[in-house]
């Protein structure tokens, strides 16, 4: 497993970067986003997306950073994290020819699971720490929260990125170049999405989901959304180590 953590170390440190940066681009300029918007107040085109009651709204900082962090920034990189994560965790090995080196120290079954386990740890730390993220803020600058929506969103972020982690991981054992399988997956995210524009197909669009919608409209985590990607997950995890257990090398 310290080997796993080690190959990944740049690609987990660098994602973490990047959502704490983005997050302390976000957090501390209410007053700044606020008056800004307020700038174009009574502008025709810009109340269509923006009415004054949602303005209104925003000078609440629950809804604030709610709606900035949760429904718009971190929660559409929940995929796209999940997949970062995943993508070269195989194909890297096949690509560079060290897969060989690895069968001849371990089983095929030992190494596909200690990949796929630390590579789901590592993603789920950077969820974690990007659901928490509010609440910390929120206690230091000693602004009033609504902290139970935090373990809310985090199971729906650690879930939505872990559903597409598995699905990056199955490109990456497909594949046997690093490109493919990011490539692969951020189509079948996009596909997905447009998808679940059709309303037969909703269920297909993961970003409600990721960005803790049900949470938000209904104070809760959608639990059978949550037990559909946990089976989803198991399955996509079966059927890519038995083409990782039958794929030459």
């Amino acid at each position: 497993m310290r080997k796993e953590f080690y190959d990944m170390k740049v690609r987990f440190i660098g994602v973490l970067i990047v959502t704490t940066t983005l997050f302390f681009v976000v957090a501390p300029f209410q007053r700044f986003t606020i008056s800004m918007l307020e700038g174009y107040s009574g502008n025709p085109q810009i109340e269509k997306f923006l009415p004054g009651a949602m303005l209104n709204k925003l000078k609440e900082w629950d809804f604030y950073i709610n709606s900035q962090w949760y429904g718009k920034n971190f929660g559409q990189m929940v995929g796209i994290i999940g997949i970062i994560m995943a993508f070269p965790l195989f194909a890297r090995e096949f690509e560079n020819e060290t897969i060989m080196f690895l069968l001849v120290r371990k089983p095929r079954k030992w190494i596909y699971f200690n990949k796929l386990f630390t590579g789901a740890v590592a993603t789920s730390i950077v969820m974690l720490v990007g659901s928490i993220l509010p609440a910390i803020y929120s206690a230091v600058a000693g602004k009033e929260y609504n902290y139970p929506v935090v373990p809310k969103f985090m199971v729906q972020s650690i879930f939505g990125a872990l559903l597409w982690y598995c699905v990056g991981v199955f490109f990456s054992v497909l594949f046997s170049d690093q490109v493919k399988p990011l490539l692969a997956s951020l189509g079948l995210l996009a596909l997905t999405t447009t998808a679940g524009l059709i309303k037969a197909l909703k269920f297909l669009n993961t970003f409600p989901y990721q960005l803790g919608v049900s949470i938000f409209e209904k104070d809760s985590v959608d639990f059978w959304y949550t037990l559909g990607i946990i089976v989803v997950c198991v399955v996509i995890t079966w059927i890519g180590y038995l083409v990782f257990e039958r794929k030459e090398v």
